[in-house]
């Protein structure tokens, strides 16, 4: 069953709030060519509600954060290769608990923040010393309506404990995704594979933690190129037609991994995907994402069928995948994709541009030009009070999403609604069925 259709957005006083909290959320980061990240663990206490066992907790939280496996370090030091993982910030990573001066009834994030640093500054752990802040608190008196917090773009989560002292280990690695930017990552359903005339936007992709996928997923090869974590020669950044082998997105070996394909004013990324080490099990076959312009931290997924659905435990791997044959077209582009073959270890696809047929020999490493980086920079509209960093460009803006919740707009959503979430996989993100309008030529939207 697909969740109700839910968009939250926020009234333009809970906009200006939210504003004013990432303003408060700003801290130091690293230059883009440095692969450590350092993060700091803080466990707050409130006035009226307190983390009844710290020892235990802070036990868990070293294993769950940086943890040689099972850990959000090792889930990021797996899916972008060792290009980018995390260390402690100070000794050991995790401090406290912190008292800090705050009832914890109404979960007002923006106190909580700026109260913790102030905290942790005068306990000698200033804001220069790390890269991200991760706030853990008991969640019982504060009542957040949501499972966890993080500013898109930025370096802060909030990460809220019952009793028990549990953590959702997927949540984690969704929100430290919104921290390296990504969205939300959507579904847009095309049965009929054309791109020209209009598609539904249906849920969440399951093909990324971003997306309801669990952290048993990878990220997706948008998501990689965001963050420069696919190399140029493991992309065929395509500029004629020609027809492309690729290699597993995350297999061993080497070859292309990624294909991105204008499409107009937007670009479409074509990958393969199977199971590898720890990720991607129940991920398997060649998808592609429409990313809008060239933002790849918003790509959405393609699905061709009418109603398949990752998230589905019963369906075979490669329920929602391009199968051989299979092809997506946009006529006012001049584009099309075909897959010729689909394997567990190789796919073959040729791709058409302005009209002229590819050939049908593989082009083979060689065809990858241009690394896909020089363009892989997304625009933002707004200016961020954040540092640069190797996961946002200077300029981008940052935001503050919910698990829970859409975050593909520049405002933060309403903290309302929350999550639907089994520990032991997929979680399901609020969701929204809407048509997307047919483009003109140009790449804009026609209104209806």
């Amino acid at each position: 069953m697909k969740p109700s259709p839910r968009l939250c957005l926020v009234p333009a006083a809970v906009a200006a709030a939210a504003a004013a909290l990432t303003a408060a959320s700003a801290s130091p980061a690293h230059a883009a060519d440095e692969p450590e990240r350092r993060v700091q663990v803080a466990m707050v206490n409130f006035t009226d509600s307190r983390i009844p066992d710290a020892g235990t907790l802070e036990t868990a939280l070293k294993d769950n954060y940086f943890g040689s496996s099972g850990s959000l370090t090792s889930y990021y030091n797996e899916v972008t290769g060792g290009a980018t993982t995390f260390k402690a910030a100070e000794g050991d990573g995790v401090t406290g608990p912190v008292d800090i001066d705050l009832a914890a009834t109404g979960c007002d994030t923006g106190k909580i923040n700026d109260l913790t640093r102030k905290a942790l500054a005068a306990k000698g752990v200033p804001e220069d010393s790390y890269d991200h802040l991760s706030l853990v608190f008991p969640s019982e008196k504060a009542g957040c309506d949501w499972l966890a917090l993080g500013t898109v773009g930025g370096g802060t989560t909030w990460m809220p404990v019952g009793a028990d002292g549990k953590m959702s280990m997927t949540a984690l690695v969704h929100e430290f995704g919104h921290n390296f930017g990504y969205s939300h990552h959507m579904r847009l359903r095309c049965p009929a594979g054309d791109l020209g005339e209009g598609c539904e936007e249906d849920g969440t992709s399951h093909k990324t933690p971003m997306g309801g996928g669990g952290w048993e997923a990878g990220l997706t090869s948008p998501e990689l190129l965001h963050n420069k974590w696919l190399t140029g020669g493991e992309v065929a950044k395509v500029a004629t037609s020609g027809t492309y082998d690729l290699r597993p997105l995350y297999g061993s070996g080497r070859g292309v991994r990624a294909l991105d394909i204008p499409l107009g004013d937007d670009r479409l990324v074509v990958e393969l995907r199977h199971e590898s080490g720890t990720v991607d099990g129940g991920i398997q076959g060649v998808h592609a994402y429409r990313v809008p312009g060239t933002d790849y931290a918003k790509s959405a997924f393609i699905d061709p069928t009418p109603d398949a659905d990752g998230d589905d435990s019963d369906a075979p791997a490669d329920v929602d995948a391009l199968k051989a044959g299979a092809t997506l077209t946009d006529a006012a582009r001049k584009v099309e994709v075909k897959v010729v073959k689909a394997g567990a270890d190789a796919a073959t696809v040729r791709v058409s541009l302005d009209g002229v047929a590819a050939p049908s020999k593989a082009a083979g490493p060689a065809k990858s030009a241009t690394p896909v980086e020089d363009n892989a920079t997304p625009v933002e509209d707004k200016e961020s009070s954040e540092a640069p960093n190797a996961a946002r460009p200077a300029g981008g803006s940052t935001e503050l999403a919910e698990t829970g919740g859409d975050s593909d707009t520049t405002l933060a959503y309403a903290v309302g609604g929350g999550l639907l979430l089994a520990f032991g996989g997929a979680f399901l993100l609020k969701s929204r069925t809407r048509h997307v309008a047919p483009t003109s030529p140009s790449g804009r939207r026609r209104s209806r």
